[in-house]
């Protein structure tokens, strides 16, 4: 249906070509005909790309993954992503309403992980002491200290990237992790080995929160017959302006043979 479009806007600007005003200028009419053609394939593609970005947004079970409990460390796998034609262009994890149960010093440990060993959401105990408040703030992603245990949530060399450390009062916040460039080639790399990925979070403090959300920006790959329209359009400006300037050259010419 693009093509078409283009295709016939292209028509109808050949058509009007020489009912310009001025038309009969050998520079206004060739300049207004190239700018046009430019203009036109321009908005030809930001309308197409603007129309073609997909959202997709994963919630666990449960939302709250239990109000995040400081003597457990967790995993979320979301299976079944697909990516097929598409490039991942953004990506946030979000945590609704976060704030810590007390005034303690704690941080959440977040970890994007190529996969986990259980689907949906898992936990472990990580601190069997059952004490309070809790003292050690190891994150358990990055010490060994619990990887041998037979009931440990990750198989040993799965792909394991660092995300976060943030710290949170005892008021709420709706916290948000946008993804960077790097992070975001990760992010698709980890998809398309086993069309998985999985987040591990060790809480260090008991969080109370109303929703984790992991939500993607997907963007169409263009193929290279979507792209022929507008290879035509910027050959046609270019035939353009080489026929002006021949005229153009074509005319002084003329004049010099006049003098």
């Amino acid at each position: 249906m693009t093509t078409n479009r283009l295709l016939t806007a292209l028509s109808a600007l050949r058509t009007a070509k020489g009912s310009f005003p001025l038309a009969h200028s050998s520079h206004f009419a060739p300049r207004a005909y190239r700018w046009l053609l430019c203009a036109l394939a321009i908005a030809s593609v930001a309308a197409s790309a603007q129309a073609t970005v997909t959202t997709l947004s994963f919630q666990p079970s449960p939302t709250d993954m239990n109000d995040l409990d400081h003597h457990l460390v967790y995993t979320w796998r979301i299976d079944n992503i697909s990516l097929s034609g598409l490039a991942v262009t953004g990506a946030t994890l979000s945590i609704a309403n976060i704030s810590n149960w007390d005034t303690n010093p704690n941080v959440l440990h977040l970890h994007l992980l190529d996969t986990a060993i259980n689907p949906g959401v898992a936990s472990f105990v990580d601190d069997p002491t059952g004490g309070v408040p809790v003292t050690d703030l190891t994150d358990v992603f990055i010490s060994n200290r619990y990887h041998s245990d037979s009931q440990w949530l990750v198989k040993a060399g799965t792909a394991d990237t660092f995300l976060a450390d943030p710290t949170f009062t005892t008021t709420g916040v709706n916290y948000a992790l946008n993804f960077s460039a790097s992070q975001l080639q990760t992010l698709a790399a980890d998809i398309a080995n086993g069309s998985d990925i999985a987040f591990g979070l060790d809480p260090d403090c008991h969080f109370f929160n109303d929703g984790i959300t992991f939500t993607m920006t997907l963007t169409p790959v263009p193929e290279i017959a979507a792209l022929y329209p507008i290879i035509s359009l910027f050959a046609a400006i270019a035939f353009t302006h080489i026929l002006r300037r021949r005229r153009s050259a074509q005319l002084e010419a003329i004049k010099i043979d006049e003098r």
